[in-house]
């Protein structure tokens, strides 16, 4: 089943970048404008870039201390963070188990608390960015549209759905029982994960800290944005980057290739056809954030010592199947 699911996933990146390298064969003028790049622009891409990775790793420290009831020094944890996600990217989700293996042996979090973890940063994240981008839509262009659907609609629509999906489980994975030993174990502890998760929302205080930290993220990412268009000499509005950083935030949680690879691209290109801006200018803009993501990331991976993680990198694939076999 995994092979398959690789050869699908291989097979659909074919297909996007196929499609994407024909686009641009047919309008080989509009790659011209990637080269508009000056210094001071290509400056604050870059710097921008480099505070996304911290305040990111601030975020998923606040969650992780809030559901083990540990505490992290921000440099350690940094590093292992960088060096994870540097991981995740070469190989998928070998990240996330060398990461579980270092938060165990180095500050005792347990296997549980660190899924707990993983599954609130996505879910809190994830919903908090939209509701950022519906109101910053509703209140300064309620009538902007993605096609002839109103924009802050299908993010408060989006919102309603992630919001209720993992307390309605949660809700029913609690009155289910079972006698199996085993399942019975898995039940318990796939019960506490969600409990977990479901029960930090009625802290106001660490809310309110996740709130603060997510609009610096909206606010680096969407002036990252801003930048990437400015190459193409395009200025869109604040209402119109934030529908872009919500398809990103979106596409970084529901990958379909690695690090949604093409699909991203085309998500772009279409997003971009619909608001008016253009397909070609839109999979550009993509393309130059997946360019500083991927450098800044690769670099600060080499300095924490990636390569020669990735030299011992069989010490955690041998072990992928960790998340799944022990909690």
């Amino acid at each position: 089943m995994n092979k398959l699911k690789k050869i699908l996933r291989l097979v659909l990146v074919i297909i996007c970048v196929v499609y994407l390298v024909r686009f641009f064969y047919t309008n080989r003028d509009t790659l011209n404008l990637a080269f508009n790049l000056d210094l001071v622009t290509l400056f604050f891409i870059i710097a921008l870039q480099v505070l996304y990775y911290p305040l990111l790793a601030l975020l998923l420290r606040t969650i992780l201390e809030k559901c083990s009831g540990k505490k992290l020094p921000f440099f350690g944890w940094f590093k292992i963070f960088i060096l994870s996600t540097f991981l995740n990217f070469v190989l998928s989700q070998v990240g996330n188990v060398y990461r579980a293996v270092k938060l165990k042996s180095e500050y005792h979090i347990s296997y549980t608390n660190y899924v707990s973890s993983f599954l609130s940063f996505a879910w809190m994240d994830l919903s908090i960015n939209l509701f950022i981008s519906a109101l910053i839509i509703l209140f300064l262009k309620p009538d902007l549209q993605i096609g002839p659907l109103i924009a802050w609609k299908i993010l408060f629509a989006a919102i309603a759905v992630i919001i209720a999906v993992p307390v309605l489980i949660e809700i029913l994975w609690r009155k289910l029982k079972f006698s199996h030993p085993r399942l019975a174990w898995l039940h318990s502890k796939t019960s506490e994960v969600l409990s977990v998760s479901v029960s930090n929302i009625k802290d106001i205080t660490y809310i309110a800290k996740i709130f603060l930290i997510d609009i610096l993220i909206f606010s680096c990412i969407t002036g990252l944005l801003h930048f990437c268009f400015l190459i193409l000499n395009i200025s869109p509005n604040i209402p119109t980057l934030t529908i872009f950083y919500a398809l990103l935030k979106i596409s970084s949680y529901f990958n379909v290739t690695p690090g949604n690879f093409g699909i991203q691209e085309m998500a772009y290109g279409f997003l971009g056809t619909q608001m008016g801006i253009g397909m070609a200018q839109s999979v550009l803009v993509s393309a130059f954030m997946r360019i500083a993501g991927t450098s800044v990331l690769s670099l600060l991976a080499v300095i924490f010592g990636g390569i020669n993680l990735l030299r011992h990198r069989r010490d955690y694939t041998e072990n992928k199947s960790l998340s799944e076999n022990t909690l």
